[in-house]
Order: structure tokens, then sequence, then C-alpha cells
């Protein structure tokens, strides 16, 4: 049977994660975040490398099906092959019995029930105590009280009264982890809200002075799965009509311009889509996402039977800048065309 042992301890998952193209950043000790590389997400702390008893460790944030594990359960997720195939590439020489092989199939699955269940317990915990805080409250407060906060978000196409509506906020110190330590800056708030009670799941920091411009939004807690922004949360995905953007921000501005009854829902990420995808059926969906991500729309679309929208700006700025009106939003979505398989 393979030496499981000597094949950790010879491969540096940190080295493996950067030749499936991760982009690693020290964030503390034990420590370690880049994009996930198995999804090819643009979440840039999605990926977290670190030690646990003794074994490096990863685990990816953003999607579940990227799994969690030792090294050699990395590259089964990432080159998707065999314990067997895996163990090989990785320098391993022999083969294992298949009597061996189902036992340690066995023991992985009883881990990763053991891993949810903890995970799922501490992410509650989590948003337990993030709810009783109520903190979008209080970075509300802060725009009921300072009129210049509320021009920032109205500067974004969110006006007074619907800045009320979704309890969008201003924070004025938030603190990040970077490659270079701690960060501190102002930020926007949005809370993500679900249900018809509007349950919190969690509050996005769009960060006003980031260290790295191409990383603005943070969430206030790190250990809760991401979730879609719901400009009706009452209805969630329960009309018969359904606009999915690519962001927070972008699914107010779309909303607010169309005023048609239509849902729209932004996605945390270009490659959250697959979170959503069994959540969708029957509804007319039309698939709105950034012009880098054409390809991501058309995959979604292809799952959910729905249409694609495209245009070479980002929706928000089209709408801001007046490029783009309800009329021409009307029109585009009844142009829209099913992309071919």
């Amino acid at each position: 049977m393979y030496n499981l042992e000597k094949l950790r301890s010879d491969n540096d998952l940190i080295q493996i994660a950067e030749k499936a193209g991760a982009i690693i950043k020290r964030v503390s000790a034990n420590d370690y975040r880049s994009h996930c590389p198995i999804h090819n997400g643009d979440n840039k702390t999605a990926l977290n490398i670190y030690v646990d008893g003794g074994i490096q460790k990863y685990k990816c944030w953003t999607h579940d099906e990227c799994g969690t594990g030792d090294v050699i359960d990395f590259v089964q997720k990432w080159r998707n092959c065999s314990f067997n195939d895996a163990c090989e590439w990785l320098g391993g020489s022999k083969t294992i019995t298949q009597e061996e092989h189902n036992r340690i199939i066995e023991a992985r699955a009883i881990r990763e029930i053991q891993r949810l269940e903890e995970a799922t317990n501490k992410a509650l915990q989590v948003l337990d105590e993030l709810r009783k805080t109520e903190t979008w409250r209080k970075y509300h407060e802060n725009i009921e009280n300072n009129v210049n906060y509320q021009y920032l978000w109205d500067g974004e196409g969110i006006p007074v009264e619907w800045q009320n509506y979704w309890w969008l906020g201003y924070c004025n110190q938030f603190t990040v982890s970077t490659d270079v330590g701690k960060w501190t800056t102002p930020t926007m708030t949005i809370p993500i809200f679900t249900g018809k009670n509007w349950d919190l799941q969690n509050i996005k920091h769009r960060l006003l002075n980031p260290y790295d411009p191409k990383d603005k939004y943070r969430p206030e807690r790190p250990g809760l799965q991401a979730s879609p922004f719901f400009c009706d949360p009452e209805i969630m995905y329960d009309s018969e009509r359904i606009i999915i953007v690519e962001g927070e921000k972008k699914a107010m501005v779309t909303y607010l311009t169309l005023e048609d009854h239509i849902q729209v829902i932004g996605l945390p990420g270009k490659n959250q889509w697959k979170s959503i995808v069994n959540k969708i059926n029957g509804q007319s969906v039309y698939v709105w996402l950034d012009p880098d991500a054409y390809s991501e729309a058309v995959e979604f679309a292809l799952k959910v039977g729905g249409r694609i929208v495209n245009i070479p700006m980002k929706v928000d700025d089209a709408i801001i800048d007046g490029v783009l009106t309800k009329r021409g939003i009307i029109n585009l979505l009844s142009t829209s065309r099913k992309p071919r398989a």
C-alpha cells in the first residue's frame, strides 16, 4: 500500500496549489489564502491552507464540492482523478489493495461527515451571534445620522428611501487581513437577507480604501457561506421572471430601474451560480453577468434553460451613466436568446 505519511511529508500542499494556479498569500503563521484553483473562483481568500495535527490541509470556503482535506484530497479534486491516481501523481509507486482502498474511503467519509457537522455548527453559531449583535442596524444608523453617507449611496444609484428598505449602512473602520497584515478602511455595508422574516445571512462590506483595488468586498464574518442578494428577500426564487446579475449593487440598481415586479438576484461572484441552479425551476431566467464572465453566463443559462443578456459594460455603470434606461433593459430582455449547447 502507499506510504501516505511519506506522500504528505514529501509534497508541499502550498506548492501543489500553486501548480494548480493558486496565488498564495500568507495571512498569518498558520493561514495561507488564495482564490480556489479547483473551481477557479474570483474570491481571493476562498482557499484556506493550514496545518492541523501536523498535516497540511485545505478548505474552500466558497464551494463545498471543492472539498477539504490533505494534499492527496486536493490533487483528487484538482485533477478529477481517483485516490490511486492522485497518490501516483504525487510520487507513490505502489497500488493499495481493494480492502485497504475501501477502508480509506470509509474513514474519509466518516471524517467528512464530522467535518460538515462541525462546520455547520460553527457557522450557525457565528450567524446567531451576528444576528444578536444587530450590527447592520448600527451601520444603518450611521447613514441615517449623516447625510454625507447617504450621498455616497445615492451616488451609486440607490436613493435614500431604498437605502432604508435594504438597511444599507456605513462603517467608519473595518479591519481586514491582507498580505501586508491588517488593513483598516471605511466601508459601505450591505446586509444580506432571505425569507419572509428577512433572516440575516451575512453583511457585505464594500471597502472604500482597499489595499488591493481588485479586492473591494469582504464579509462581516468569515466562515459563513456566501449568499445571493435578493432585491425582494420575501419571495426569493418564487418569481415568474428572475434576472441574475453579478453583485449586490448591480442587483439593486437594476431592480430600481425596472420597477416591473421582476426579482433581481445579485450573485456574490461570477462562479457562485452553481450554488443556486437547483433552486430555479421553471421560471423565465435572464443571466446578465459582467462582460468578462460570458462563458460562466452561458454555462449557467444552459443549466437552467435561461436566456443571456450581454452588453460591453457592467449593468450598473450603464444605468448610472445614462446609457441604459428602463426601456433599454426591457428591450434587452425581450430580444435575449437561449444559448446553444
